[in-house]
């Protein structure tokens, strides 16, 4: 497989100066900008960029666009107003999790969605049934995550919209470019034209200076997301591949918050027969060692495995998602011989993002010890 650099490499490079890379969907990005802690801990006193282009993102678009992502998705996306997205699944014929995405409607026969896995020939097979076109556009534009409390100054500074409500979408001309907002997952989405690429990052960084925004890269996005109880498909789970696989099933993953059952979408006959609900938790876990893939005993009794596994810098010990039956209650287990804790998610929520998110947020951070004299930028 060929890697492609995003429309931000040029600057990620510049800022990149232990030259820290890794492969997310076919895309060469920064693994971290020289500190995965000092960058998930600056989302929560100040702000992080994080280049997300290399989200998989297809637009679907015909008159019976709104009939196909009905039947598709888990939730029906077709009820969407203008600007307006919703998290969903999209499932097996035989009812399991094939994928996980935001879809956006864009405009009455168009929609666009965006998922951190491709699952592109099942989508596109699907498509041609209701005559819908697919058009892939991942490497047709770049996107920026800006993500924490400071985000929304940070906005407002570069002469950006900043009052976008949870999970809705606008695109506006900015000083001259075209370019989309999205406020889904950890915070804002900034998308735009290969081509104006370099400028939106120039511009987002002058305006953060005075914040602390730091450029973050893929680890701390993974730190942050995990932190903040977002499940990925191929990164936390593994999907189902083939066409009338049974499992994994969106109660078994703890997803069933993304499935209307009372909605008609392919897979639903595999769901209402499939077993109970279990619930996603989160596991705190003693020591600083991941542990994905653990066995977790309650008192003697088995209650499941962990799946992803990571290092948290805020919450300095490790943390797990796990899938554990909806009844059993918080409270210690063990988790491969370690003491662990059962928790609600999220572990910790990014800091909501306002216009007043703190008088001086590189204070703070230098305090804390997270900056050095003269690296606020």
């Amino acid at each position: 497989m060929s890697l492609h650099a995003s429309p931000f490499h040029a600057r990620a490079a510049e800022a990149n100066r232990l030259n820290a890379w890794e492969n997310r969907g076919g895309f060469t990005l920064a693994a971290d900008y020289g500190s995965v802690e000092e960058e998930a801990i600056a989302a929560r006193f100040g702000a992080v960029l994080a280049d997300v282009s290399w989200h998989w993102r297809v637009e679907l678009s015909g008159e019976q666009a709104p009939a196909f992502v009905a039947r598709l998705f888990t939730r029906d996306a077709a009820a969407l107003g203008l600007g307006a997205a919703i998290e969903v699944l999209w499932l097996t014929d035989g009812g399991a999790v094939r994928g996980q995405g935001t879809v956006i409607r864009i405009a009455m026969n168009r929609f666009l969605l965006a998922a951190a896995a491709a699952d592109a020939e099942w989508i596109e097979n699907a498509a041609r049934l209701y005559g819908v076109a697919v058009t892939n556009r991942t490497h047709s534009a770049g996107v920026l995550a800006l993500i924490g409390p400071a985000s929304g100054k940070i906005l407002k500074a570069a002469g950006l919209v900043d009052n976008l409500p949870p999970l809705s979408f606008r695109t506006t001309v900015w000083r001259g470019l075209n370019v989309s907002l999205l406020r889904a997952g950890l915070g804002f989405e900034i998308g735009c034209s290969t081509d104006d690429a370099l400028i939106v990052w120039d511009r987002l960084r002058a305006a953060g200076r005075s914040y602390a925004l730091l450029p973050a890269g893929q680890a701390a996005l993974d730190i942050l997301e995990t932190e903040s109880g977002v499940l990925r498909p191929v990164r936390d789970y593994a999907p189902a591949c083939e066409g009338f696989a049974a499992m994994p099933t969106p109660q078994s993953l703890g997803l069933s918050a993304l499935v209307d059952r009372a909605h008609l979408f392919n897979g639903r006959a595999g769901v209402l027969a499939a077993g109970p609900d279990m619930r996603l938790a989160g596991i705190l876990l003693d020591g600083d060692t991941p542990r994905p893939g653990a066995p977790l005993l309650n008192g003697s009794e088995p209650a499941g495995r962990t799946l992803a596994s990571r290092f948290s810098p805020a919450l300095r010990q490790t943390i797990a998602f796990a899938v554990v039956p909806e009844t059993m209650p918080d409270g210690l287990l063990t988790a491969g011989g370690s003491a662990g804790r059962l928790i609600g998610l999220p572990f910790l929520p990014i800091p909501a993002a306002t216009e007043t998110a703190g008088p001086s947020v590189e204070v703070l951070m230098r305090a804390a010890g997270y900056l050095e004299p003269g690296n606020g930028d």
